[in-house]
């Protein structure tokens, strides 16, 4: 029970990585909101996530936009009666050769993935400053490479590389712990659609040979978020099955 008595407000938490964490939260203790875009998905969410906590909260929004990120977390925000922790998993992406790529596709990624992250910890920021918590976003292993056929994705998930670093150096005053976890492939509705020949490339680039499955991602989360890792920011742990590590 290492999160008993923090509250936890997961973007995304709807499915995939998002409540894969949020579930893990949940079995070591911690109260949890969940805000995702769709009502059917985050009623499936609630009904899981209650099984382990009965306090469990959702709310439906579309975290594009400064206004629209500060108004969603300043309304979960109170019926949670405040937060320790929070976790950024929303994500799109669009895959197509990057000279195709129309405007309107590379903004929906960046403003989904990359936007609503810097905004959703500036609105999280006046809730945590003075008393502390932990931030944790979601990066990928497309923020550490190029990235074919995912340009504006991989932007996006460099982009939150290095709103992380910036974040943890300016809010470490404030007892504000800023950190991400870039995950492997894992199974979920993002890689679900991709190729076989891009899933054989995929496993054959990882060392442990196979996609993670996203309880695997819990633990690193949970560290993150508890007091174990009270000196940790600004700092990005790499769930991948050794893919980062691997040279030719």
């Amino acid at each position: 029970m290492r999160l008993k008595n923090k509250k936890a407000l997961v973007i995304g938490g709807s499915s995939g990585i998002g409540l894969s964490i949020a579930e893990g939260f949940a079995a070591e203790g911690a109260q949890l909101g969940i805000i995702g875009r769709r009502q059917e998905k985050l009623d499936t969410a609630l009904a899981s996530l209650r099984k382990q906590n009965d306090d469990a909260i959702a709310l439906a929004a579309d975290m594009r936009g400064a206004k629209a990120c500060r108004e969603a977390i300043d309304k979960i925000t109170a019926a949670l009666g405040g937060f320790d922790i929070l976790v950024n998993s929303q994500g799109i992406t669009v895959v197509k050769p990057s000279a195709e790529m129309t405007e309107a596709e590379y903004l929906s990624v960046i403003d989904t993935d990359l936007n609503s992250v810097f905004f959703s910890c500036q609105a999280a920021y006046k809730h945590m400053r003075g008393k502390g918590g932990s931030i944790i976003s979601i990066a990928s292993l497309a923020g550490h490479r190029g990235w074919p056929l995912a340009a504006p994705y991989a932007a996006s998930k460099h982009g939150v590389l290095a709103i992380t670093k910036t974040l943890a150096t300016e809010w470490a005053s404030e007892k504000i712990r800023v950190n991400s976890i870039s995950p492997g492939y894992f199974h979920t509705e993002l890689t679900s659609t991709l190729k076989p020949e891009r899933v054989q490339l995929a496993t054959s680039r990882t060392p442990m040979g196979r996609f993670g499955e996203l309880p695997e991602l819990q633990g690193a989360a949970i560290f993150l978020a508890s007091e174990d890792a009270t000196y940790v920011t600004g700092a990005d742990i790499a769930v991948d099955g050794g893919f980062l590590g691997k040279g030719l």
